[in-house]
């Protein structure tokens, strides 16, 4: 059977497609191609294997990049921890051929693809893992993700100092999660999301995404925010007062959202990827008893290696002077350079 490419299709059946795609995730779906155009501006091209008949087989979305900053590259897609292509053997082939040809013809230094590519044009790195807890099916067997006594007591001794969490809706709580974004990105030397990054979210994913708040005699001292796609529920971005770190707010937050994503009959909690580098967030999420799943990128072509990020004495030396930025330089620093590293 022959494979047509094509670059639209009607949203009823890209989502239709999806829905019947084992490995979608939310970063496959039209919602998610609006939010990263309305908020960065970014050109993207989806592209779409179909059969004769016109039915969908595959899809392949695609991110054009152009930045001093970090290179001109086409991804799929930015500020996704997984996004691979879909489809059946043949589609997955000539979206993978058409996609090294528009990279060709947009003056394109490399193709990354947020998953396992297996085509000698392309290099497979792995510098992020991520850590997911297998939902129960049956009510008495949720403690089992409990496991570990330290996770247990965390949780424990978080609530008896009086951590409560809730979820919100109120822009007034999602800009309050942006102030601690803000403290909390500083601290670890990077730029922060922009409030439009934030607010985007929301308006656009709608349903898809949900904040969770950590208080403590009524202040918010962390939150976070999670996203949910069919049967999956991931956590997707986390901030907290250094001030409140005592309070084990992190314990309780996460706690909240596992107990709520089984209660609301999802199958797979993702706690979401981390850098290999970094050992105690990874040893953090480990407290979970999650199974450890290997994040591959593809890049193509194959004879170079990816951006070095996290390793670059760049990187390192900018993280330094991040952390001495006077606030308002640091967000609008943050607002003009994080587009480019999604």
């Amino acid at each position: 059977m022959s494979v047509e490419i094509v670059r639209d299709v009607p949203e009823t059946e890209w989502k239709r497609f999806l829905e019947n795609d084992s490995e979608a995730t939310i970063y496959h779906t039209p919602e998610w191609r609006a939010f990263l155009e309305s908020t960065f501006g970014y050109s993207s091209q989806y592209l779409f294997a179909t059969d004769e008949s016109g039915g969908l087989r595959g899809l392949l979305p695609l991110f054009h990049l152009k930045s001093r900053l970090t290179g001109k590259r086409s991804c799929t897609v930015p500020f996704a921890h997984e996004c691979g292509i879909l489809g059946d053997r043949d589609a997955c082939t000539a979206l993978i051929t058409e996609a090294i040809d528009v990279g060709h013809r947009s003056d394109i230094d490399h193709l990354e693809i947020r998953g396992p590519v297996d085509d000698d044009r392309f290099i497979k790195a792995n510098t992020f893992n991520s850590f997911i807890v297998d939902l129960p099916e049956k009510p008495a067997e949720i403690s089992t993700i409990l496991r570990k006594r330290k996770t247990r007591a965390m949780i424990k001794k978080s609530e008896t100092l009086g951590v409560t969490v809730t979820t919100s809706s109120d822009i007034e709580d999602l800009k309050e999660f942006y102030q601690l974004n803000r403290i909390t990105k500083q601290n670890l030397g990077v730029p922060c999301h922009p409030w439009k990054f934030l607010e985007n979210l929301f308006s656009i994913l709608g349903d898809h995404v949900h904040l969770y708040l950590a208080r403590h005699d009524g202040e918010i001292i962390a939150g976070s925010i999670m996203e949910s796609y069919k049967d999956q529920f991931l956590a997707g971005y986390a901030a907290a007062d250094p001030a409140s770190y005592h309070l084990y707010p992190n314990y309780s937050l996460f706690w909240k959202s596992i107990t709520d994503a089984y209660e609301d009959g999802y199958r797979t909690y993702d706690l979401g990827r981390v850098h290999l580098g970094d050992e105690g967030l990874m040893q953090f999420k480990r407290n979970w008893s999650p199974r450890e799943k290997v994040l591959w990128y593809s890049y193509s072509p194959s004879s170079e290696q990816p951006f070095s990020g996290r390793d670059s004495g760049i990187y390192r030396l900018s993280n330094l002077v991040i952390r001495k930025m006077p606030m308002p330089i640091y967000t609008k620093f943050s607002e003009a350079v994080f587009a480019h590293f999604g």
